[in-house]
């Protein structure tokens, strides 16, 4: 999925000319309006599910939106998607590591031979 929506974004930068930063707005609106009615229906759930994570989750808004935007600049200045697409999936290796070594979380032989192939893919890429 990461992949795939990456494909159509670096489209919407690259040929229909949609500045990064715009693009990343409009998305995360839509994501604010997806989400109000879950939050709508139980104000004081979400409320006491965020009880203690702010600071985390301030984190996240800023830094995640900041990330995607330096991934869709990279596109409009000539980085080749098939290089970016993949690097972006290893998000997934990044936080299957962090939740190993920092939550403590038990990663089995599946999650590591994933985590390989998702190296040797990007290797393999830069390489061609």
């Amino acid at each position: 999925m990461i992949a795939a929506y990456t494909v159509v974004d670096a489209y919407a930068v690259k040929a229909l000319g949609i500045a990064p930063v715009m693009l990343d707005w409009f998305t995360n609106m839509l994501r604010f309006f997806l989400l109000l009615p879950l939050f709508a229906a139980n104000p004081r759930r979400a409320v006491s599910a965020m009880r203690g994570h702010w600071w985390a989750a301030l984190g996240v808004g800023l830094l995640s939106p900041l990330s995607y935007i330096l991934v869709l600049t990279a596109l409009t200045t000539g980085a080749p998607l098939s290089l970016v697409a993949p690097m972006r999936e290893m998000s997934m290796m990044v936080g299957a590591i962090m939740g190993m070594l920092i939550l403590r979380e038990a990663v089995g032989r599946w999650r590591l031979a994933g985590c390989g192939v998702l190296i040797a893919g990007v290797i393999l890429l830069s390489a061609a």
